[in-house]
């Protein structure tokens, strides 16, 4: 059974999407009640008192859970695509009730560290997932993500990495979105609203965030969506210095040439807890966004002077954030390279040291940790050379798209402010 697209009556007729994001905190053998929680994540989907049109959910790392979501939502939601890439995949899936006909990933060029075992985002592959659509008659793009995670706010280590990912998801939207498609843009981006991959990715790119543009807030609440009090995955000694959470999932839209959209609600419709449960969905709160979606003639874009000083704003601040990762990749090369030369030195002390008259269980010790001692060496070697130059390439070619954007940009500011002044002083 399928889901047919509803005809529309009238071409001038608003149209209702409803949009629904989620990381589901999936990581086999590590992520508390997964099964259970992936079992409670469709039951909502399947039976819950809101249908989506669209449903992006991110951190679904195991093969067997996707094909299990995407079989039992098959009724409401019988279309589905997830993104291979990495060791591990990418984590992202987009469950529609239109056909999807056209899919693009991209594999962002920096993704932390593989020696992070603990914090395990390079193994993910992590990068930008885009699906073509058409819905109520309308065409739509849609992209969802997972930026690295911010495992240490008082000392980032992957500051850039964030960067060149906000920065690379804002030009492949500049690219690939056509002028007559509606955007929806959902996922984790891992920063909340005050970060520069926020601004990155909501100036640069053109988006409007789905929870600002909503008319309807919940008081005393910004939306946070992770490490909220009421969330039973959420560590108690965190809410001492962030009582509140982060919102860090978001939804976002772009409009088209031939229609227009706006917010009419963004929340957190799932329970705290899953149904008779003592425990939540995920770790994350699902975010929903309600959008509505107007055709309008086609209109000249218009441009003002405040939205393109906060592009410049932004990209400024990312120009800053690549300078001060390419140190950090100069310096990270260094300590692996001066590593690598003591490792070296130990090899070598070890080689002296075999002409000694040792027992033979000296010299196994010895020969089990000179092997340990090449593999390190093997390592650090290729992180101070092979790595260290990806990672450097991979911000310079975030810094030097960055300054193009930026030229381009200062000569707009001063066309767009010389008519400014030329519009006032013909009107006085």
């Amino acid at each position: 059974m399928t889901v047919p697209e509803r005809a529309q009556k009238d071409s001038n007729m608003a149209v209702e999407v409803k949009v629904l994001t989620l990381n589901v905190w999936g990581i086999p053998g590590i992520s508390k009640d997964r099964e259970a929680r992936m079992e409670a994540i469709v039951q909502q989907l399947v039976t819950g008192n809101e249908e989506y049109d669209f449903v992006f959910l991110q951190e679904v790392w195991s093969k067997a859970d996707y094909t299990f979501i995407a079989s039992k939502v098959n009724k409401v939601l019988p279309y589905s695509h997830t993104f291979y890439s990495g060791c591990v995949g990418s984590g992202l899936c987009v469950l529609s009730r239109s056909p999807i006909t056209e899919v693009h990933y991209h594999r962002f060029a920096l993704n932390g560290y593989p020696h992070k075992l603990l914090h395990g985002d390079w193994w993910g592959g992590k990068g930008v997932a885009l699906c073509r659509t058409v819905r109520h008659g309308v065409p739509m793009l849609l992209a969802t993500t997972h930026f690295h995670a911010e495992y240490n706010p008082q000392e980032d280590e992957y500051v850039h990495h964030r960067l060149t990912q906000a920065f690379e998801t804002s030009e492949l939207i500049r690219f690939a979105k056509k002028t007559e498609e509606v955007l929806i843009c959902a996922g984790d981006f891992n920063c909340i609203p005050t970060d520069f991959a926020y601004r990155m990715v909501k100036f640069y790119a053109g988006l409007v965030d789905t929870y600002t543009d909503s008319p309807c807030k919940t008081p005393g609440s910004c939306g946070e969506t992770n490490q909220t009090p009421a969330n039973s995955y959420t560590n108690v000694k965190t809410l001492i210095t962030n009582p509140s959470g982060n919102r860090i999932d978001y939804i976002f839209y772009q409009a088209s040439s031939t229609h227009k959209v706006k917010t009419k609600l963004c929340d957190q419709p799932w329970p705290q807890r899953v149904p008779q449960r003592d425990f939540s969905f995920s770790d994350h709160e699902a975010v929903r966004a309600i959008i509505t979606i107007t055709p309008v003639k086609d209109e000249d874009a218009t441009e003002n002077i405040t939205e393109l000083q906060a592009q410049t704003d932004a990209l400024l601040e990312g120009a800053a954030v690549c300078e001060q990762g390419l140190k950090k990749v100069a310096c990270n090369r260094r300590l692996y390279l001066t590593l690598a030369g003591l490792v070296l030195g130990l090899e070598l002390a070890y080689l002296a040291v075999l002409s000694l008259d040792l027992s033979l269980g000296a010299l196994m010790g010895l020969s089990v940790l000179s092997m340990a001692g090449m593999l390190l060496l093997a390592y650090l070697l290729h992180m101070g050379t092979v790595f260290s130059h990806l990672e450097y390439s991979g911000v310079q070619a975030a810094r030097l798209a960055i300054k193009c954007h930026l030229e381009k940009l200062t000569e707009r500011n001063a066309q767009v402010e010389q008519e400014r002044k030329h519009s006032s002083s013909f009107i006085k």
